[in-house]
């Protein structure tokens, strides 16, 4: 009997205390949802403690924790507080935790420096604004954001910044004026873009405007995992698939380190009998331009560049040789392997340099992404839409 006792004593000691967390749970919500992140600092810190398998609570940590970084201007204790935000961070990451924004504390620096030079106009208005909106002091925070923008119309976080305080405060068409300030002062940034899709997708309900807005984040840094992550968050949401054609290629060629000039084609025979895969023979051409590069061809096309790169010039040469056989032997479709098969329809569409810069990129090849991203941004925007981007709620596919 005595020991039903305790039994039941037990289970009154643990609703009380589930009561309790609840009761520290809700109120460190309303504290987060109200912007008073330093008051909501030490109630996640138990919460974090008493849930350690819960990443939403290492999520908020590590952001109070980022806004009491705000507080202060001691480097040692900024870097102790990195440290912990950026540790909450990872374990968030590592539980699950899909947030861009906490992925990018998880590769935080603590012995890193601001990324606003300090000799900006704008660098002690965004500090002050910061620290308002550390504080939830969202007026004064867009106020400082404000004369921070208008100091330094250089500075892209102060638009950007601006923007993301309207979207804490609900207020899409201010948020929206905002990053579309901060586009116009960097439109190669992709945060922007994606903060801005990320406020229409929560606060518009606009799920076709925020595609748009995550494919510019694409478009405008293809290199960048937080780019991407913001448009796959978009098609996980909107049940669309992100995938890009296919095109298995053979292996470049090799050369001998002590004999440079020795350049050895890496090709399976296999891959270029055209009776086992019809049109494979043309992939024999892929190596042979290929190899051409390594040889003189590089110097030739780029007189200017001291040691050999895998470029887009190469690889487009390589590819459309092969596509252009392929095409002009009049093969069905149905007859052709997957690569091949994409290969050909890129090249009908006037989007195989998209793909290789895009989804076929090395470091050599990314070094051309600017140059042509100049004069092309719409083609790279057509190409993610059409190849890459399948399907969605609302996508009308």
């Amino acid at each position: 009997m005595q020991r039903w006792c305790v039994w039941g004593l037990g289970v009154i000691l643990i609703a009380a205390s589930a009561m309790a967390q609840g009761d520290e749970m809700g109120k460190a919500n309303a504290l987060y949802k109200a912007g008073k992140k330093l008051e909501a600092l030490p109630l996640y810190e138990e919460l974090a403690k008493d849930n350690p398998k819960e990443w939403m609570y290492a999520e908020r940590l590590a952001d109070c924790l980022l806004a009491k970084e705000m507080q202060t201007s001691d480097p040692a204790e900024i870097k102790a507080i990195r440290t912990r935000y950026r540790d909450e961070a990872k374990r968030a990451v590592e539980l699950g935790d899909p947030n861009v924004f906490v992925q990018s504390l998880a590769n935080i620096d603590p012995n890193g420096t601001s990324v606003i030079a300090p000799s900006s106009p704008g660098a002690g208005l965004l500090k002050e604004a910061e620290k308002a909106y550390s504080a939830g002091d969202f007026k004064t925070a867009m106020e400082k954001y404000t004369q921070a923008a208008d100091a330094d119309p250089a500075l892209y976080e102060a638009p950007l910044f601006a923007g993301d305080t309207a979207y804490e405060q609900k207020d899409l068409k201010t948020a929206a004026t905002w990053f579309a300030k901060a586009i116009a002062v960097s439109p190669n940034r992709e945060t922007a873009y994606r903060y801005w899709g990320d406020a229409m997708m929560q606060l518009g309900g606009d799920p076709m405007a925020a595609k748009e807005k995550f494919i510019a984040a694409v478009v405008a840094e293809p290199y960048s995992k937080y780019a991407w992550q913001g448009l796959r968050q978009w098609a996980e949401r909107e049940k669309a698939v992100i995938l890009a054609p296919k095109i298995e290629r053979p292996a470049p060629p090799s050369t001998d380190p002590k004999k440079p000039n020795n350049i050895t084609i890496n090709i399976n025979p296999v891959d270029t009998d055209d009776k086992k895969h019809p049109g494979g023979s043309a992939w024999l051409m892929y190596s042979i331009i290929r190899a051409s590069y390594r040889g003189d061809q590089f110097k030739k096309e780029f007189p200017g560049e001291k040691e050999y790169r895998h470029s887009l010039k190469e690889e487009d040469a390589a590819l459309s040789i092969v596509a252009t056989t392929v095409a002009e032997k009049k093969i069905k479709p149905d007859k052709l392997d997957e690569s091949l098969r994409n290969l050909v329809e890129l090249q009908k569409a006037g989007m195989l340099d998209c793909w290789i810069l895009i989804d076929a990129a090395d470091n050599g090849i990314a070094q051309d992404y600017d140059s042509y991203r100049k004069d092309n941004r719409q083609l790279l925007h057509d190409y993610l839409v059409r190849f890459v981007v399948h399907g969605g709620l609302n996508s009308g596919k």
